[in-house]
């Protein structure tokens, strides 16, 4: 997990270098890395899109406004299966 400090924001060359950190801390190097991103430029630029290319990663399309869970969901699921836990 990785935060920006207060005003930075998120850009091409920011989201290159984060899938460089991620492309060298790959678990098992025998399989293809897969990456699953939404349309927001940083994701879409030509820069990124070159990036993707040559670090060989797959990208599976995402649309911006899914029904799918948002990373937000995570934290929350666990917590409602806790509070639901012997309810039928």
């Amino acid at each position: 997990m990785e935060f920006l400090e207060e005003g930075q924001i998120v850009n091409s060359e920011r989201y290159i270098s984060t899938l460089r950190a991620v492309k060298l801390r790959r678990v098992r190097r025998d399989k293809d890395s897969i990456l699953q991103h939404d349309n927001a430029r940083p994701h879409t630029s030509r820069q990124t899109q070159d990036a993707l290319r040559q670090l060989e990663l797959t990208t599976l399309p995402h649309s911006a406004y899914s029904p799918d869970l948002a990373p937000s969901d995570y934290y929350l699921i666990p917590q409602l299966k806790k509070y639901l836990k012997g309810h039928h």
